[in-house]
Formats: structure tokens, C-alpha cells, sequence
């Protein structure tokens, strides 16, 4: 009897040190998931000033993280993720002799692109896993760097060397792709930051049937109309100066 009950005793300890050990590993794999998509929204922000050293660190983590706890899709994104920052590196990096500010700028929109739409998804609770759309973006931006690089082997070759960057470019030479983007998107940060919105995730834009909407029937065909006609402010309304502009 008490050698009945001695492996009884071994078994339920065995028993709960496996449940033990298996609760653990489920909550290092929900953990690490959780923390591959906090890192995962993080990148709109170095994206979006174009930090592409910063969002490769970013990556690595993420794939680390995924890694650990045996998330395989996010093993796949952050590798992804990785070559896409490389290969944007190369891009944005280069001063706007090379001729890249084209490239640049849009390889800066298809990033913010898909970074943004699963950052925000992610930031609401969702759980989506965009390999394919990162796989797609890694393609772009490596055919973006071949062509960056046909662009500036083109520039060197011309006489003289230069000659044939594009006039618009030719107001920001001196300076990296990257920061003419950057001066961009700050003084948009800053116009959201005082307007007291979140400079990163801002509202999105109301488009013009939701902005007829708020009015509420107050708005008629005849008014929108002469709003087309060059005819505003519709009777009724008037024009406020906010700022600088109208």
C-alpha cells in the first residue's frame, strides 16, 4: 500500500511539473509574439524618418524574438524585413548626386505602405502575418536598388559628369536622399503635433463624401454646385482665417 501511494505521489509531481513546464513554454510563445508585434510597430516610426540602420536592429530583434518562441511566420517577416531594410539602405543613403531621390521617395511610400496598414492593425489587436506583401515589397525594392544603381552609373558616364540630373534634383544637391524625405515628413510631424495629434499614427484624411456628411443636409446640390463653379463660400457660410492661411 505505501509503495502504491509513494508512486502515486512521484507521478502527480511528475504530472505538474509538466504542466508546469508545458504553461511555460505557451507563455514564452505568447510573450514572444506579443513583443515581435510591439517591434514590429516600431518600425513606422525609423521608417518613417528613414532610419534604415535603426530598422534593421529592429528586425534582428524581431527575429530573435520570433525565434524563441517558435513563432515561424515572424521568423519569415523579420528575415524579410531584414533584406528590405538592407537593400533601402542602399538607396536612401546616397547623396542626391547619385540621383536616388526619385528612388527614394518611392521606396519610402511602399514601406510606410504595408508597415503602416499591419502597425495599425496590430496596435487594434489584430494578428495578421503579411508575408506575402512583404515578400512582393522586398522585390520592388530590390528592383528599386538596380535601377538606383543604372541611374548613377548613367550620371558618371555622362559629360560631364552630372549633366543629366534631373533639374528639380539640382536644388538639393549636397545632401543624402534621406534627409530630403526626413525634412518632409517633420513638418508634417509637426503640423499633427500641433494640432495635439499623434504625430505617428495620426487620424487618416476624411475624404470629401465624409466631409458632405458632417454637414447634414445643411449643404445642398445647388451650394456644391457653386463650389465647383469657383462660387464659395455657399450662402450661409463664410471664410475663417486660421493662421497664416484661409
Amino acid at each position: 500500500m505505501q509503495a502504491a501511494q509513494g508512486q502515486k505521489q512521484k507521478a502527480d509531481t511528475a504530472a505538474r511539473r509538466g504542466r508546469r513546464r508545458g504553461g511555460t513554454a505557451e507563455a514564452a510563445a505568447v510573450d514572444g509574439r506579443a513583443e515581435f508585434r510591439e517591434l514590429f510597430v516600431s518600425l513606422v516610426d525609423p521608417s518613417g524618418l528613414l532610419d534604415m540602420e535603426k530598422c534593421g536592429r529592429i528586425a534582428a530583434r524581431m527575429g530573435k524574438s520570433a525565434s524563441r518562441s517558435g513563432y515561424l511566420a515572424g521568423v519569415r517577416m523579420a528575415s524579410l524585413l531584414a533584406d528590405i531594410f538592407a537593400d533601402a539602405a542602399d538607396i536612401v543613403n546616397r547623396p542626391v548626386e547619385d540621383g536616388a531621390l526619385h528612388h527614394t521617395t518611392i521606396t519610402y511610400r511602399e514601406m510606410r505602405a504595408i508597415l503602416y496598414d499591419t502597425a495599425v492593425s496590430y496596435r487594434g489587436g489584430g494578428d495578421g502575418e503579411p508575408i506575402a506583401g512583404l515578400e512582393g515589397l522586398r522585390d520592388r525594392v530590390a528592383a528599386l536598388r538596380a535601377k538606383a544603381d543604372a541611374r548613377r552609373a548613367r550620371l558618371r558616364a555622362a559629360d560631364p559628369p552630372g549633366s543629366g540630373l534631373p533639374k528639380l534634383d539640382t536644388w538639393y544637391k549636397g545632401k543624402v536622399c534621406r534627409d530630403v524625405v526626413r525634412e518632409d515628413m517633420e513638418e508634417i510631424r509637426a503640423r499633427h503635433e500641433a494640432d495635439g495629434e499623434d504625430p505617428i499614427f495620426p487620424p487618416e484624411a476624411k475624404c470629401l463624401d465624409e466631409i458632405f456628411e458632417e454637414f447634414k443636409g445643411g449643404l445642398s446640390a445647388a451650394d456644391m454646385v457653386a463650389m465647383e463653379r469657383g462660387k464659395w463660400p455657399p450662402e450661409g457660410y463664410e471664410v475663417v482665417k486660421i493662421g497664416s492661411g484661409k
